[in-house]
């Protein structure tokens, strides 16, 4: 299975105060300045290069189009809605793979299908789960 495992927020540094947690949230992103934004991009590609180095088979071998499935398990039952911390988080990943050159575009040609999928609540490891499938020619996928 080509999985990889992705947490729900990073934490960016401060040199005079504590470290900010900065939850990958479309609510958060829209009001964040760009200067933190830009921060959290280039810590979530060294999340992501640490997942992949896991999993280092995840996208050797396959060929776009890719469908990417979220699975979204939250650390308590507070209701959330799944897209906002779905769309996120994809952002941030597509845009890391493309600089790592593991995606020629994160575009439609590439990813023409997302799936956001509530996973259920994991209080001791809340996390994203990206499962990236291959599509053939018909539109499904192997």
């Amino acid at each position: 299975m080509n999985k990889i495992i992705l947490p729900l927020s990073i934490f960016i540094p401060h040199k005079t105060k504590e470290d900010r947690e900065f939850k990958l949230n479309l609510n958060i992103y829209r009001n964040t300045h760009h200067f933190i934004l830009n921060k959290a991009k280039e810590l979530w590609k060294e999340v992501v290069q640490k997942a992949l180095l896991e999993n280092a088979r995840l996208i050797n071998g396959l060929q776009p189009p890719y469908h990417f499935t979220y699975t979204i398990y939250q650390p308590s039952g507070r209701s959330f809605d799944v897209s906002n911390v779905g769309a996120i988080i994809d952002k941030f990943t597509a845009d890391a793979l493309q600089e790592f050159g593991l995606l020629e575009n994160d575009n439609y040609k590439n990813i023409p299908m997302v799936t956001y999928k509530f996973g259920g609540i994991d209080k001791v490891n809340p996390r994203a789960e990206l499962e990236i499938v291959e599509i053939n020619q018909t539109g499904v996928c192997k």
